[in-house]
């Protein structure tokens, strides 16, 4: 009886981290074709390529630094991700010229004083916010949840 009491909590196990990996792997889908798309404006690209690229990184430093870590976990960072980076252009689209710098400094800084992993590669982890070729001045070393929850609570 406990095996099949055990072997019925490993399942259910299973399909709650095959669900929340589904988000992650969702959110990675519609940033990969984004930015393999053509069809859009060079800008559009860039953003999404940022996402793919921190959804890489996110996922290979949760292997490597936190491997007991859930896939729930990926999951929530991966929304929080894509929230937080669709919230930054929401916002900066609608700012007038003389406060587009204020909004990209707040994301920057929510981006760079919310740290995931402590990852000594500065070079590697702010090239996107040493980079002025991109408008997502963000750390991939970002704890995405923290980050957007910053600047959901600021008052704008």
């Amino acid at each position: 009886m406990k095996k099949v009491v055990f072997a019925i909590v490993m399942c259910l196990a299973g399909i709650v981290n095959a669900h929340a990996q589904a988000v992650y792997n969702e959110v990675y889908r519609l940033a990969k074709k984004t930015a393999d798309s053509t069809q859009l404006n060079l800008e559009t690209r860039k953003v999404a390529m940022f996402k793919v690229y921190a959804l890489d990184y996110m996922s290979q430093k949760s292997v490597e630094v936190m491997p007991d870590s859930s896939a729930y976990v990926l999951d929530k960072q991966a929304y929080a991700l894509y929230d937080f980076v669709d919230f930054y252009m929401n916002k900066l689209s609608k700012a007038k010229k003389q406060q587009k710098e204020v909004v990209m400094t707040v994301f920057r800084n929510a981006s760079l004083n919310n740290p995931r992993f402590g990852d000594t590669d500065k070079d590697y982890v702010l090239s996107y916010v040493n980079n002025t070729d991109f408008i997502t001045p963000f750390s991939l070393d970002t704890d995405w949840e923290r980050a957007d929850a910053e600047v959901h609570n600021r008052k704008w």
